[in-house]
């Protein structure tokens, strides 16, 4: 049952592709409106670091066992950066890392504690949402500093930028930095991160794992998104993501096919897909272990919305549930090619922080 409306989508949509030039028909008919559309303004920033500086840790969503995450303390030391706890990091409620109120304390102390420069969550999980109206948005606006995060942090990114008004950060966590898996990359991308005060420029990719291009063009717009799990359900909430004239960032983990299907078919209806400049898709993993024989791939999926929005659309930047996870600033102005050979490139043309104090 899971997969009738789907496979029935799919069968119109994969069989013949009379069924997009239809919907390109609606699209076309939102063109001009489409070009109307204002770019987000500017958001507040806070500073870079350098070290010495106090990185704040809050846990806004599951909890983490001391030993997976104590190797990543290390890390940032070792690094001279000095490092602040939250108490929810040690605390453990059910699914949570914490009482609901505990976590967003945590999150609205640590914003209003001129201490701590730069916020990282210790873990997604799940959990996020929950804390979003408990957040003093107003206060977080009058002291911007860095939140990174990514995952289920991806509710927090987007309600701070739509309430906050302030530039956070998709890219690695604290249990990310204590992992075995941590690579040269990640690293090196995260500390260039958030020590940088000028534009990052060109976004670096692995050695061996470019960005590709699946539909070419060029686009321009502030940087968005996140899992498109939690971007999903914050529709028709207080805290849904508006992307007008963004560049709309989306990653993924364990999840099928077909769920990847309903949930940019819903954004598509809702009209985000149709708002955004363009369309970048990180790493999707995990998702086609228990595909049912014809079943369509999840890279058949994206193939097919990404043709289906006829916006520029790149594929495979390197930043998600994955080793080589990119240092992704939401909220500043960058530009996307996608280039008619295949290749793809993503330049941040705003600095993410300010020079530090």
């Amino acid at each position: 049952m899971k997969r009738m409306a789907t496979l029935a989508a799919f069968v119109a949509a994969f069989s013949f592709f009379g069924g997009v030039t239809a919907e390109m028909g609606v699209m076309d008919a939102r063109a001009e409106a489409r070009q109307t559309v204002q770019h987000s303004e500017t958001r507040s920033r806070g500073s870079a670091l350098r070290p010495g500086d106090c990185i704040g840790i809050v846990a806004p969503a599951s909890w983490l066992e001391r030993e997976k995450w104590e190797k990543g303390v290390r890390l940032l030391k070792k690094h001279g950066y000095r490092v602040k706890l939250a108490p929810s990091c040690t605390t453990a409620n059910g699914f949570f890392a914490g009482t609901d109120s505990a976590r967003a304390s945590d999150l609205n102390h640590f914003f209003a504690d001129d201490e701590v420069k730069a916020i990282l969550c210790l873990r997604g999980g799940y959990g996020s949402v929950r804390v979003l109206n408990k957040l003093n948005y107003t206060e977080i606006a009058r002291h911007p500093k860095l939140l990174i995060g990514f995952s289920d942090i991806t509710a927090l990114h987007t309600a701070l930028g739509e309430k906050s008004g302030i530039v956070t950060v998709h890219g690695p966590m604290l249990g990310s930095l204590a992992g075995d898996h941590l690579t040269a990359y990640t690293e090196k991308e995260f500390f260039r991160g958030i020590e940088s005060y000028e534009p990052l420029g060109a976004l670096p990719t692995p050695k061996g794992a470019p960005m590709k291009a699946i539909v070419p063009g060029e686009a321009e717009g502030v940087l968005m998104g996140g899992n498109l799990s939690i971007v999903l359900s914050l529709v028709g909430t207080p805290y849904e993501l508006k992307g007008d004239g963004a560049l709309l960032f989306l990653e993924d983990v364990g999840v099928s096919s077909y769920q990847i299907d309903r949930a940019l078919y819903q954004l598509w209806q809702n009209g985000l897909l149709h708002r955004v400049n363009g369309i970048l898709f990180g790493a999707f993993t995990g998702g086609d272990d228990d595909l049912d024989p014809g079943d369509p791939t999840t890279a058949e999926v994206i193939d097919y919305y990404a043709r289906l929005v006829g916006k520029p659309v790149i594929k495979d930047v390197p930043a998600g549930h994955v080793s080589n996870n990119a240092f992704l600033p939401f909220g500043v102005r960058a530009t996307m090619k996608a280039n008619d050979d295949g290749t793809a490139s993503l330049v941040f043309d705003e600095a993410a922080a300010l020079p530090p104090k």
